[in-house]
């Protein structure tokens, strides 16, 4: 009697967390679904060149995607600063992460990080022309090796048919 008001009690509060979890999901979808953005946006590069992307990722994997390769030697941490691009419409504020590396002059005029620029809405953007002469390479790694703290000695073969 008192292992099958016991198991009844397991089940219901099993139960009770299952349905709990399952709306709490419902939820976060629908939330997800009504707050962020969906759907094609364009960017409009240097005035002249544009492109349509989905929206949701950053504006330097977007562009990647796209075959316009920013330099990024922090794979988009944000430290290296090698990303720098100028949004000119739609990019929304600085963030507290790219706000350090930029005088206020510079942020007036949209420097911007292109890695943690969020791809929302139509943007206009400012990049270096030297950019679009940046190609992505596959390469065998032949050596990669510690000379020193933070410092490596990186060697890669280029195959013979690039």
């Amino acid at each position: 009697m008192i292992l099958a008001s016991t198991l009844g009690v397991i089940l219901a509060t099993v139960a009770a967390f299952l349905v709990l979890i399952l709306l709490l999901v419902a939820l976060l979808l629908f939330t997800k679904e009504k707050l962020s953005p969906s759907g094609p946006v364009t960017i409009t590069i240097n005035g002249e060149r544009k492109i349509e992307v989905a929206s949701g990722g950053t504006l330097l994997s977007t562009l990647g995607n796209q075959k316009v390769f920013l330099p990024s030697a922090c794979g988009g941490g944000g430290t290296c600063i090698q990303c720098e691009c100028h949004v000119l419409e739609g990019g929304g504020e600085a963030l507290p992460t790219e706000t350090p590396h930029f005088t206020r002059k510079e942020l007036q005029h949209g420097a911007r990080l292109a890695c943690q620029v969020k791809v929302k809405q139509n943007m206009s953007i400012q990049i270096p022309e030297e950019i679009f002469g940046i190609k992505k390479w596959e390469a065998t790694v032949v050596r990669n090796y510690n000379v020193a703290s933070f410092i490596k000695e990186f060697v890669v073969e280029i195959p013979e048919d690039m």
